[in-house]
C-alpha cells in the first residue's frame, strides 16, 4: 500500500468530500470553487498522480477524473487560462 501521508497536508482536509465528487458534478458554480482550492493545495501533484494511477473518478488535484481518466465533460467548464494555471501547477514547484 503506497504512503498516503501527503493527504494530511491536502487543502481539502476536513471539507465535504462530495464537493469533490458528486456536488462538483451537479453545481456548476462550485467548480470553479473547488478548482481554486485544488490549484493552491501544496500536495496537488501527489493527488492528481494517486487518482490517475488509482484509477478514481472525482476531483484529483484539480482535475476531475472518470475512472483515471480526464473527464472532458466535467472539465469543460475551465477556460483556457484556467487550465494553464491548474496545469502550471500539477509541473512547477510553485
Amino acid at each position: 500500500m503506497q504512503n498516503q501521508s501527503w493527504k494530511d497536508k491536502a487543502a481539502c482536509l476536513g471539507e465535504n468530500v462530495d464537493d469533490y465528487f458528486d456536488n462538483y458534478e451537479e453545481d456548476v458554480e462550485l467548480r470553479s470553487v473547488i478548482d481554486q482550492v485544488c490549484r493552491e493545495c501544496p500536495v496537488r501533484k501527489m493527488c492528481f498522480a494517486a487518482g490517475v494511477s488509482g484509477k478514481e473518478t472525482g476531483v484529483w488535484g484539480g482535475v476531475y477524473l472518470e475512472q483515471g481518466d480526464i473527464s472532458r465533460e466535467f472539465n469543460r467548464h475551465k477556460a483556457r487560462e484556467n487550465w494553464a494555471k491548474t496545469w502550471q501547477s500539477l509541473i512547477t514547484d510553485k
